[in-house]
């Protein structure tokens, strides 16, 4: 339980950096607040079109375009900051049910 307590500790840890650095990057560069998208080709877009093959052919095509592509277009501090906010909640949570 500790264990993985402390593992929801770091990812929230992890998404908080990646949502600062994100935001940094947006005041930056100041044209204006990047997708995750836009962020994920610019770092790596090998596996942005990995990630792509792989969710259209082993699980469903319909999981892409209509959901994927959604999230993919929203702001990446945005969804970072809400990944760290999930993540920050089920660990506190979990010891406060413990």
């Amino acid at each position: 339980m500790i264990v993985s307590t402390m593992i929801l500790r770091v990812l929230t840890v992890l998404f908080l950096c990646a949502a600062i650095g994100a935001a940094v990057s947006d005041v930056v560069s100041r044209a204006g607040m990047a997708s995750l998208g836009e962020l994920w080709f610019a770092v790596h877009s090998g596996s942005l079109n990995l990630s792509q093959a792989i969710t259209q052919r082993y699980l469903s095509p319909e999981i892409w375009d209509p959901y994927v592509i959604w999230v993919l277009g929203q702001p990446a501090t945005v969804v970072f900051g809400l990944l760290a906010l999930v993540f920050f909640l089920a660990a506190w949570l979990r010891t406060r049910w413990a």
